[in-house]
């Protein structure tokens, strides 16, 4: 057999191990504030975590390149039994490569939830988790009461802790008014001319702009985080979503690369890359 033939064997062998065992990741504690977020769904509208405030949320993070991508039929299955005007569940897919694998999976599985595409890498960061698939109760006030990593709807413990989570009614608290687009900008822009050097803001302006659709200003936005600070993953790999989402899909998925050198324990860098390079192991059975 020969060498590039092995290597596709062991991928392909590999391609649907469970994420939970390679990779290190602890979730967020309960009780503390849900993180926010603000994704596109498959429509292209963007929707906040905050948008659901005063209902219960079950949030699901998954990815086309794992095989939590069979739970999407149960997932539907547990909405459909359990969905009220208190109660919505929202999953998450941590794909790079966007539409064009979730959106064939989520219409396989007749998904009805909210269903969101997080192209950066964000949840995992902001929930701290290195690797799919996981579940997170989150309350009506926004608070998390259940955090599973390595969740399965399927799996009887997970359902009825999360059964469990359900059951309980929590107090709403007033969040903070949020601002536009165009003022969060003009607030960071204004932050970042007395502070160049404060890196993390400077990625969350890209973000504001990548949101607006302003992708020459994000760029440039994220060229400057990467001149700051050459070797941190997570600015090659935001960069790499901006450059691919203008079409520019091999310089996109060489910053991808870059991320990974630097991060070569980050599981689903590694997944969005190979599954970018093999679709035809990772996503046979949607491919027309």
């Amino acid at each position: 057999m020969k060498k590039t033939a092995i290597v596709i064997t062991l991928l392909a062998l590999a391609v649907f191990a469970p994420a939970i065992a390679r990779a290190t990741h602890v979730g967020v504690n309960p009780g503390n504030l849900a993180p926010e977020f603000s994704f596109q769904d498959t429509s292209g509208k963007w929707v906040s975590l905050s948008d659901f405030r005063g209902k219960k949320v079950f949030l699901f993070s998954w990815a086309t390149w794992c095989r939590c991508r069979e739970q999407l039929p149960a997932l539907q299955e547990f909405y459909k039994k359990h969905k009220s005007a208190g109660f919505e569940v929202i999953a998450v897919a941590s794909d790079s490569q966007g539409l064009k694998w979730v959106k064939p999976y989520l219409d396989k599985a007749g998904a009805k939830y909210v269903a969101l595409i997080d192209p950066n890498n964000e949840l995992p960061v902001k929930y701290n988790f290195s690797a799919t698939e996981n579940g997170f109760l989150i309350d009506e006030g926004g608070v998390i009461r259940m955090s599973i990593i390595g969740f399965d709807i399927r799996n009887e413990k997970h359902l009825n802790q999360l059964l469990e989570s359900m059951k309980k009614t929590y107090a709403v608290t007033k969040g903070e008014d949020r601002k536009s687009l165009d003022e969060m900008i003009a607030s960071y822009e204004a932050g970042l001319e007395k502070n160049p050097g404060a890196f993390p803001k400077r990625l969350e302006l890209a973000e504001f702009y990548r949101r607006k659709g302003d992708f020459r200003n994000a760029e440039r936005t994220l060229r400057k985080a990467v001149e700051l600070k050459s070797r941190n993953a997570e600015a090659h790999y935001r960069l790499g979503v901006i450059l691919y989402q203008q079409g520019r899909i091999e310089e996109g998925v060489s910053e991808w690369e870059k991320a990974f050198k630097l991060d070569s324990g980050n599981y689903i860098y590694m997944r969005n890359i190979e599954a970018y390079r093999n679709p035809e192991i990772f996503y046979e059975e949607v491919m027309k």
